[in-house]
């Protein structure tokens, strides 16, 4: 029998069959799955809403279209998959079309062998070499690194090395380092080495470097040399990763639809404890230059389901991203990642967070969620939802509603940029009322946060508060060493409690609060000599003198004694703790250990503290207020701007006085030659007009400028310009401006401040992310820098507050909801939507002739109106019948 081969035919018909099938699945609408070969190590999966390349472990490649049609955008993603899940030779891959199922994994656990610093440092001479041996008892690592001082110097290099054994051992790695930055961590990094003894060497020494070592030995498995020799007693400052295996995983990456799951199993090892693995997606992310766009980064801004907000341009200009500063989010059930491109991502997870970790071109979005025990493994899930791309928020969130739809678009979004990248409770002392001031009228269940930190920030039993929660004095410097704390700290926390129990009433807060803030006015009043008008500093390093301590948030700046900027404050909390008094009168009273006092005492005092404060600290000649009076007598003034215009916020200032701090700040020359107290920095005034001369203690005053230098004793200062205590500027000082504007120069006035600041922040930066700014400006962050405005500044958030505070004239009071409008012309009309009022989500509106106040929750809809009459002003107390307050805030449900 003669075969034929049918050749050509055959294909054509095959090929045939498969268009015909592939056009009835599209026709169908049935999602397209790739199939994978059980034994593969690659695989494709691919339901025409999500293209996932899974290589090992990782996914490679993720593609989306939301709308299921196989329409993808391009694949930004270089790697994804869980952090400290490794691949062994045992690992396998299983693919059924719509998974991949990965087994034979091993879970790491990554311990930092350290060798600590103990204050000296070895400098590197030439010819000569320094070096540290280490012991690694098991596991593997592949990096090393040491703390090298460059005394100041930039431009300094050498050669590190590492060795098997000892100096004389195998070369496993070298490297040459250039520019040295002092007091930075060099590292050394290589293929994979185990067990055993090696050395760290530093050597060829170019310019003054060397590295930070010990004369008191602690380190038992290992030792310094100089010169190749062992040094006896010496030890050098050094740390190593050490990667050892704990624990048995497997990984499954499944598509259900328009969710992509990524769920990790691990059984520890015996002795080791179950833990959950963060999910790591690496990026292609172009992190230089200002744009924001499809062609530099996949993702424009996150949001989370907790009232937190981070847009990328806060994320760009970033070299690395860690310190004590670093933002992330936590405590989410989801984080949506609004895209550049056609879609969202929302990651869902137990207890989601994220944190960013940025470099040139790439950044790595780290997800953590909480693991669950199932079948007797540590199961960590994050699932991503593919979303089509929209520029929603949560609906609880506050907006600004204006005439003009990009007022009200580009106030809302500058508060979200501002308040929302923190967490609603940041800061110490210094910030126990501003956190109040940016969140209590917000309506979210952050609000429980805030309540719990002033119910628990702590005191000392003699009344003081705290200036750095569980320390009674500011780290900087020594708190041990000296008495650093801040005076300002009893006033705060009497401000932010009366802020909470005005805008909330909550009965078990007042009560609960009453013996904390009677001890803390008691303390002002006694110890701080308050009840003679003025609070004075108590503590023998707060004098107010150069080389002193500082006495706040402006620490660099000796206040003390007399503290201009501290006694605002101190004025301000007399009228919040008679309104306190009187909220406790309403609920019954409250007794405590501490006798209340009358809120006429108060208001009395309040009156006793203005005068004093006049007197003591205004400037005729000069038109403003000093900074400080020292304790030797002596006045200090260097233009100082956030004095002025807090003093007039909080209502110490008349009118003229008002209209003579402006006439300087706005007309008159600065230290630069030119009058730029606003124009030099736009979004808010220099600190100061008046530049505050660099010194040191050698040299002391130099010769050729017309002020002495008042410092604290850690500070040498800077050129004019280039520091945000000495001619820079931060951002929050522009709500007490604003407040002040309206007080006493206008509606109008204010406004057009306002849209001068929005204007900067609509320049590519919005006012924030890494050196330099769009202007050149350079950031105060992890390092010292002329501006502050993000990192580390939450405070930035109070700026758009000004139009709730403000413009709207909203304030909770013992009296009610105070509301009275101060429009700007350009404004008639001006609402603000969720506002967190005794338990109900309130939407407010003002025109000039009238107040709307309205309610759309479930079972408590309402809207109240009424005239706003000569007066200018209503109070709102209670909705209208049958509506009442909720006996349980709604925000304590959500």
């Amino acid at each position: 029998m003669v075969q034929t081969d049918p050749g050509p035919a055959r294909d054509w018909v095959v090929l045939t069959l498969m268009k015909s099938l592939l056009i009835l699945i599209l026709a169908l609408g049935v999602p397209m799955l790739t199939l994978g070969a059980p034994a593969g190590r690659r695989h494709l999966l691919d339901n025409r809403t999500f293209r996932v390349e899974v290589d090992g472990s990782r996914v490679t490649s993720l593609q989306v279209d939301p709308a299921g049609m196989g329409e993808y955008g391009p694949n930004w993603v270089l790697d994804l998959g869980f952090d400290a899940i490794a691949e062994t030779p045992e690992t396998a891959l299983d693919c059924d079309g719509a998974s991949v199922h990965i087994t034979g994994l091993q879970e790491e656990s990554v311990e930092t062998l350290s060798i600590q610093n103990g204050g000296v440092a070895d400098k590197l001479e030439p010819g000569r070499s320094l070096g540290q041996t280490f012991t690694v008892k098991s596991g593997h690592f592949s990096k090393v690194e040491a703390r090298t001082p460059t005394w100041w110097t930039k431009d300094s290099d050498a050669t590190l090395s590492l060795r098997r054994d000892g100096p004389a051992g195998e070369l496993i790695a070298q490297r040459w380092l250039e520019d040295i930055a002092d007091n930075s961590w060099q590292s050394l990094e290589f293929a994979k080495q185990g067990a055993g003894l090696y050395y760290l060497e530093l050597s060829d020494p170019k310019g003054d470097v060397g590295w930070w070592s010990s004369r008191d030995k602690a380190y038992v498995d290992g030792q310094g040399f100089v010169g190749g020799k062992p040094a006896e007693g010496v030890e050098r400052e050094m740390r190593v990763a050490i990667t050892r295996g704990i624990g048995d995983a497997e990984v499954t990456v499944a598509l259900k639809g328009a969710e992509l799951e990524f769920t990790a199993a691990v059984r520890p090892h015996e002795g080791e404890q179950p833990r959950a693995h963060p999910l790591e997606m690496t990026v292609r992310w172009d992190n230089e230059g200002y744009e924001v766009s499809d062609q530099t980064v996949p993702f424009f801004r996150f949001l989370t389901d907790t009232m937190r907000y981070m847009p990328t341009q806060q994320l760009k200009r970033w070299t690395q991203r860690g310190g004590r500063y670093e933002l992330s989010f936590g405590g989410a059930r989801w984080i949506e990642a609004d895209g550049t491109g056609n879609h969202d991502l929302r990651f869902v997870g137990k207890n989601l967070g994220l944190s960013w970790h940025l470099g040139g071109k790439e950044t790595m979005l780290r997800f953590t969620s909480g693991a669950a025990n199932e079948d007797g493994a540590s199961t960590t899930r994050v699932t991503l939802q593919a979303r089509p791309r929209e520029d929603s928020v949560p609906g609880n969130w506050p907006r600004f509603v204006m005439p003009d739809a990009q007022d009200s678009v580009e106030a809302t979004t500058f508060l979200y940029e501002r308040d929302f990248t923190y967490p609603p409770v940041w800061g110490p002392g210094a910030w126990l009322e501003w956190n109040q001031l940016g969140r209590v009228w917000q309506f979210s269940p952050h609000l429980g946060t805030l309540r719990h930190f002033l119910l628990t920030y702590q005191m000392s039993e003699d009344g003081y508060v705290h200036t750095w929660g569980g320390n009674p004095g500011w780290p900087f410097p020594d708190n041990k060493r000296w008495d650093t704390r801040h005076f300002d700290t009893n006033a705060r926390l009497i401000l932010g409690s009366w802020r909470f129990a005005a805008w909330h009433r909550d009965d078990g807060f007042l009560k609960g609060q009453a013996e904390r803030l009677r001890k803390a006015m008691e303390y002002q009043l006694t110890v701080l000599k308050g009840a003679d008008g003025l609070i004075i500093s108590a503590s023998k390093d707060v004098n107010g003198r150069h080389e002193g301590v500082g006495n706040n948030y402006w620490d660099i700046l000796p206040f003390g004694h007399l503290d201009a900027y501290a006694n605002a404050v101190w004025y301000a909390s007399l009228e919040a703790m008679a309104q306190f008094e009187e909220m406790l009168t309403a609920i019954g009273g409250v007794e405590t250990t501490v006798p209340a006092r009358a809120p006429e005492y108060y208001r009395g005092l309040a009156i006793k503290a203005r005068d004093a404060y006049n007197e003591t600290f205004w400037d005729e000649d000069a038109g403003r207020y000093i900074g400080c009076v020292d304790i030797d007598g002596k006045r200090h003034d260097y233009g100082f701007t956030f004095v002025n215009v807090e003093a007039m916020a909080y209502g110490l200032a008349s009118d003229e006085q008002a209209r003579r701090i402006y006439h300087w700040m706005e007309t008159e020359p600065t230290s630069s030659g030119d009058a730029d107290t606003y124009s030099k920095w736009i979004f808010a005034p220099r600190a100061n007009t008046l530049h505050n001369p660099p010194w040191n203690p050698e040299e002391g005053k130099l010769s050729d400028v017309p002020q002495e230098p008042w410092w604290h004793f850690g500070w040498r200062g800077t050129p004019y310009n280039d520091q945000c205590q000495d001619g820079g500027a931060i951002l929050y000082t522009s709500y007490f401006d604003l407040m002040s504007r309206l007080r006493h120069l206008g509606a109008s006035n204010a406004w057009k401040h306002w849209q001068e600041i929005v204007a900067r922040w609509r320049m590519p930066d919005h006012l924030c992310g890494g050196t330099p700014l769009y202007r050149g400006e350079h950031p105060q962050q992890i390092n010292a820098g002329a501006v502050g405005l993000d990192i580390p500044f939450p405070e930035s958030g109070l700026v758009p507050c000004w139009l709730l505070y403000g413009a709207l004239g909203v304030e909770a009071t013992a009296e009610g909801l105070v509301i009275a409008p101060r429009l700007p012309a350009e404004v008639p009309q001006l609402s603000i939507e969720n506002v967190a009022y005794r338990g109900l989500p309130l939407n407010i509106e003002a025109t000039r002739e009238q107040v709307t106040v309205s309610c759309g929750a479930p079972g408590h809809e309402f809207k109240w109106q009424a005239p706003l009459g000569e007066e200018g002003r209503v109070v709102f107390t209670q909705p209208p019948a049958p509506v009442r307050f909720p006996d349980t805030p709604l925000w304590r449900n959500g």
